[in-house]
């Protein structure tokens, strides 16, 4: 594709993706990311990935290990709904498990635009996509993109949005114009650093497999310390980005209060409306199969099952010496105890 053509084309996309309900664009090309590859492998040796994170390294670094025939990496943000805050004694979830799957909303955003490329002319092959839990390194690939930065919580921070953004990919056969990356904004700032519950930040290597928002998807055992610092989390953690300054407006609208008089066609207040973070605990741990299918099943927080949420119901309450967990016991034989609360559990708690 000759450089001015190119150059036409980058433009149309980034118009139609923000037409899909995208809040930024970059575009990189498609060879490896430099020196991703050593980095993942030596923070591998040290054992600080996690369970979810794709063992082959290629196909973490190398666009082209997914595609052959791709040439143009589109790296975009799709801004996460805004919530309103939990209530005292109530779980709290992170804001990407709240509402609708994002993977769900992105994906349709993908498809969207997918089809308005194809309506406006593309004349490549069908697009790939991928949101999230595909294996390249979508930060990486946003960092090179010029989406934004990888700050000091290890975040993207896109400019002008913060870090509140589900990443998606959109890997195209033709070549189109890079964008140049952003050089980081975090100066010296540790905000970051200083508020998170795992005291993890501001290493070299990221510990990933310590990070309070993983420990709260992980299946693995949990130390008593671990439990501890989960709090009354229920899946993921927003400490580290709530405390960052490039957050600062979006948190301000979310705690701006609702005018239930105005709230229809008001978009964000609906979406706060409807969006909690706090869910009832012991309405947690009691779940059954249908209310699960029908509360969670299609939300991001879902995606583990029903006994991982129990689990971190029943840390939480602990952790907040509930006294109805007494009674809760009492009543039940061990074999009754959902399986991933049974290491977490003893008589101890009558």
């Amino acid at each position: 594709m000759e450089e001015k053509e190119g150059a036409l084309w980058k433009e149309r996309i980034r118009h139609l993706a923000l037409e899909s309900g995208f809040a930024a664009v970059g575009f990189t090309h498609a060879e490896p990311i430099e020196g991703l590859y050593g980095f993942l492998e030596e923070r591998s040796a040290q054992g600080y990935h996690t369970s979810f994170e794709e063992k082959e390294l290629r196909k973490r670094v190398d666009p082209k290990a997914i595609w052959p025939a791709c040439e143009t990496v589109v790296v975009l943000a799709y801004p996460l709904a805004y919530s309103s805050p939990p209530q005292r004694g109530e779980g709290v979830l992170a804001r990407s498990a709240v509402g609708e799957d994002y993977h769900s909303q992105v994906r349709r955003a993908l498809c969207r635009l997918a089809d308005s490329l194809g309506e406006a002319g593309w004349r490549g092959e069908n697009p790939q996509t991928q949101v999230d839990t595909g294996p390249l390194n979508e930060r990486a690939l946003a960092a090179r993109a010029g989406l934004g930065w990888i700050g000091k919580n290890q975040q993207l921070i896109v400019p002008g949005v913060g870090s509140f953004v589900a990443l998606g990919l959109m890997l195209l056969d033709r070549a189109l114009p890079p964008d140049e990356p952003l050089d980081g904004q975090c100066g010296n700032c540790t905000r970051c650093i200083a508020v998170c519950p795992a005291q993890i930040l501001g290493a070299m290597h990221f510990r990933a497999n310590q990070c309070l928002s993983y420990l709260t998807q992980s299946k693995e055992p949990l130390t008593e310390q671990q439990r501890a610092a989960l709090g009354n989390r229920i899946f993921g953690c927003d400490t580290c980005q709530e405390a960052c300054p490039h957050n600062r407006l979006r948190l301000a609208g979310e705690e701006e209060p609702i005018d239930l008089d105005k709230v229809k066609g008001d978009s964000q207040a609906e979406l706060r409306k409807e969006g909690r973070r706090g869910v009832d605990l012991w309405e947690t741990l009691n779940l059954t199969k249908s209310q699960f299918n029908q509360q969670w099943r299609g939300t991001a927080a879902g995606w583990r099952g029903k006994g991982i949420l129990q689990r971190n119901a029943y840390i939480a309450l602990k952790n907040l010496q509930d006294p109805r967990l007494q009674s809760w016991v009492e009543e039940r034989a061990e074999q009754d105890i959902p399986k991933l609360v049974q290491p977490y559990f003893d008589r101890a708690d009558k």
